[in-house]
């Protein structure tokens, strides 16, 4: 049940992200941090494999590859977690995941949008053409465009994710599950 409104949480608060036009604010692996930070491994990836999925029936199957990117923050974020989670980890674990987030995502924009976010233009496109005006190879900028578009994002989702968790209604719902 925490992971279908999990995947729910990915979708409706990207997808407004998305029609916001916010730069640098995605919100879209929030439920997937969730999971990742109060679940097993295998239930975070599943909620960002499902997220991504979800996407593609809604919105096109462009957002099947990036279910990749999707997994590796489950995963990444699943090993932060592993002795707790505290604010300090928490910005620690969201640069983690821009970063590592980044490789995973940089070929996957190279192939489908030559190197730049997506459909839309963001303001890291401009970082991409830059790079590459500068003499710097396609995945390189697009490395640093997907890095910069993250950044913010997963700090600030994995920051949100521990204050959330940390709620006295959601720990004892944890308590209980844990003691059934």
């Amino acid at each position: 049940m925490m992971c279908a409104l999990a995947i729910c949480l990915n979708v409706a608060v990207g997808s407004l992200m998305t029609q916001l036009h916010m730069p640098f604010l995605y919100l879209d692996a929030i439920g997937t941090i969730f999971i990742a930070f109060n679940f097993q491994m295998k239930y975070a990836v599943l909620t960002g494999l499902c997220t991504n999925l979800l996407l593609a029936v809604l919105f096109g199957p462009l957002a099947i590859p990036f279910s990749l990117v999707s997994m590796t923050v489950a995963i990444v974020a699943s090993l932060c977690a592993r002795k707790g989670m505290t604010y300090k980890k928490a910005v620690i674990t969201g640069i983690l995941l821009a970063a590592i987030g980044a490789l995973v995502s940089a070929p996957i924009r190279v192939i489908l949008f030559g190197g730049y976010e997506g459909l839309q233009r963001k303001p890291s496109d401009l970082l991409v053409i830059s790079l590459q005006a500068s003499g710097r190879k396609l995945l390189i900028a697009a490395y640093w465009g997907a890095f910069t578009d993250s950044f913010f994002d997963k700090i600030i989702s994995s920051v949100f994710v521990v204050w959330l968790s940390q709620r006295p209604q959601l720990k004892r719902y944890f308590t209980q599950q844990k003691n059934t």
